[in-house]
């Protein structure tokens, strides 16, 4: 015999003691009905003698994978001992080997009948339930398994894992979280549980998590920029800044945060520090885009004309197949009435982007205020048969239409798709309350107009339409007090003159 063999015999052979010691421990000899003389002689060591055989016999073809066999074994067995544990617990793994999951988990059952403190087979119930998509029953069976072993973090992931299947997220936070608190060596357990919350909208939840997790692990980037994000959709900029602030001395040399800072100094309030910051990394990083685009917007928004034509120029120089500079270019000249010079930036972005949804919009805008209204129904029409759901497009085309007083049910139809989609827009209220308008209804329109108005205050044309809805009321003093308000906002527009002179 050589000593492959030898060293496989006696592997088996301290396999089988292990069984057949587990077999012993919970035996309880319930024998079959055989022959009467047999029973009344030994009879306890004759009948856990063949119980013992079979389970034995069972178990070698376990271990050769012919658990069809193992089965029959293990069912011999059961007629000599009916009552024991270990044999129904081998018959069910073989079950569940076998791919019969329903007879393996009706067998584990009945062995935790007979020994419900069996750890190793509950845990293999609780995992059969769960691949077999059973989870209520499976958390049942992880919870008596928490139960009896609390210190187990990793039958504590299995329930966390089966709340998740089950949507019982606030519960699956729950474990998450404990997980954390018992080891905190356990980052990712915590950090499950900031995204769960994040994805329920539990934004103060979200912020603990990753307030506890910058406590703990003060040098890990990551969390610092989860919570600036945070903080951005709660709308505390000055949070997400002194976060960032931080970031920048964790990491001085990483340009993405050098960035990220920037575009957050350019929505504050402090124009100056933006502008120096975004300057200053243009000029040592001349050949990234971001703090172009982030000075852009902040330029735009102050209406700094001059810089910001500079800035434009530079860019559209430096990066040549970057179509958001036009773009802000011809946006740039539309708001000086400079359509003509507007629509060739525009052009010159579609010919670097031809799918570029927003300066399409901006050119049919353009072509609309040129009066071009073949060339803006055309793109209009094609921007909508491509995105049948954009909803800004298709309040922009039912206020032009709604403009020349052309096509008016169709316009109701769109700006009524683009109310579904976005039900509180001032602009898309607006735009259905001055169609109603021009239908004569006027007291449906000052319910959409004044709706529009209590979700922006200060446009002077909702301002504009609503006197105008109140003149139709018979209701000039009220009129005329909106048309002042329109003014005070737009002091150059002539019709508003007009309307208060007269």
């Amino acid at each position: 015999m050589n000593s492959n063999n030898s060293q496989r015999i006696s592997l088996v052979r301290k396999y089988l003691c292990f069984a057949l010691f587990a077999f012993l421990a919970n035996s309880c000899a319930n024998h079959p009905q055989v022959n009467n003389s047999i029973a009344k002689s030994d009879s306890s060591k004759a009948y856990d003698s063949k119980a013992i055989e079979f389970f034995m016999s069972g178990e070698n073809y376990t271990m050769q994978g012919d658990y069809a066999m193992a089965v029959l074994e293990y069912q011999d067995a059961l007629l000599y001992d009916s009552c024991s544990a270990t044999i129904y617990g081998a018959m069910a793994k073989a079950y569940i080997n076998l791919g019969k999951l329903e007879r393996g988990i009706n067998v584990l059952k009945k062995a935790l009948t007979i020994d419900p403190d069996d750890y190793e087979l509950r845990e293999i119930l609780a995992q059969v339930y769960f691949l077999s998509g059973n989870n209520k029953n499976s958390e049942v069976e992880y919870l008596k398994l928490i139960e009896a072993n609390q210190k187990d973090l990793e039958l504590q992931y299995q329930l966390a894992a089966i709340y998740l299947k089950n949507k019982k997220l606030d519960k699956a936070v729950e474990v998450y979280e404990s997980i954390y608190h018992s080891d905190k060596t356990h980052v990712k357990a915590l950090e499950k549980a900031a995204e769960i919350s994040l994805v329920q909208q539990q934004l103060e939840k979200a912020e603990y998590y990753y307030d506890t997790l910058i406590q703990d692990y003060p040098k890990n980037t990551d969390y610092y920029k989860y919570r600036a994000d945070i903080a951005l959709v709660k709308n505390d900029l000055f949070t997400a800044i002194s976060l960032y602030e931080t970031l920048i001395n964790l990491a001085p040399d990483d340009i993405e945060i050098a960035e990220r800072y920037g575009d957050l100094l350019a929505r504050s309030t402090d124009t100056q520090k933006a502008q120096n910051y975004l300057g200053k990394l243009i000029r040592d990083n001349p050949d990234r885009q971001a703090a172009y685009i982030s000075l852009t917007l902040l330029l735009g928004r102050n209406n700094e004309i001059d810089s910001l034509t500079v800035l434009t120029d530079q860019a559209m120089e430096r990066f040549p197949d970057q179509p958001y500079f036009p773009i802000m270019r011809a946006n740039l000249l539309s708001n000086q009435n400079k359509f003509d010079d507007a629509t060739q930036f525009l052009v010159r972005a579609l010919a670097i982007d031809p799918e570029n949804i927003q300066a399409k919009i901006l050119l049919a805008n353009t072509w609309e205020a040129l009066k071009k209204y073949t060339l803006s129904d055309s793109l209009y029409t094609k921007i909508i048969n491509a995105n049948p759901e954009n909803e800004i497009v298709l309040n922009n085309y039912a206020y032009s239409l709604a403009l020349r007083g052309e096509r008016l049910e169709e316009a109701m139809t769109m700006v009524n798709k683009a109310l579904e989609i976005d039900p509180e827009n001032a602009s898309y209220l607006d735009t259905k309350g001055w169609l109603f308008y021009l239908g004569n209804n006027y007291k449906e329109a000052k319910i959409y107009i004044e709706k529009a108005l209590a979700n922006n205050a200060t446009n002077a044309e909702v301002l504009e339409h609503l006197g105008d809805v109140l003149m139709k009321l018979n209701k000039p003093e009220d009129a005329q007090n909106y048309y002042r308000q329109a003014l005070e906002i737009d002091s150059e527009n002539e019709r508003l003159q007009n309307k208060l002179s007269d």
